[in-house]
């Protein structure tokens, strides 16, 4: 199952988005996108808090934060005070999905993307 290995991001003033890159061992999984009114751990389904006025949901199927012993490779919350990009948290790390919210400074465009060991998230200014 791929593992999430670590998050990056970076600022692209120039280019007019903030990046969030989500770098994976073995093959990528498949991802969904969407902006969520309210963010909850998964599977407790209770409020968690993440920076930012705005919320982005990024889950990861099939995949996981941990390695096969339980040590978590990536967790908590995260500021990250870019333009755009608040914040990340893991919020769930069960059964196969990983969920990430971001806080979004507002709600923007973003688009997805795939390169060899990564799948990269880009939200507009």
């Amino acid at each position: 199952m791929p593992v999430l290995l670590r998050v990056r991001s970076a600022a692209h003033s120039e280019e007019g988005f903030d990046r969030i890159v989500f770098d994976l061992s073995e093959a990528l999984p498949g991802y969904s996108v969407r902006y969520v009114s309210r963010v909850t751990a998964d599977p407790s389904s209770k409020a968690v808090a993440v920076p930012g006025p705005h919320h982005l949901l990024v889950v990861l199927h099939p995949a996981q934060a941990h390695l096969d012993n339980g040590t978590a490779t990536v967790s908590g919350v995260h500021p990250l005070n870019l333009p755009m990009l608040r914040s990340y948290a893991i919020v769930g790390d069960f059964e196969g999905h990983v969920s990430i919210a971001l806080g979004i400074e507002d709600r923007a465009g973003y688009r997805v993307g795939e390169l060899p060991g990564r799948i990269y998230l880009d939200v507009a200014h």
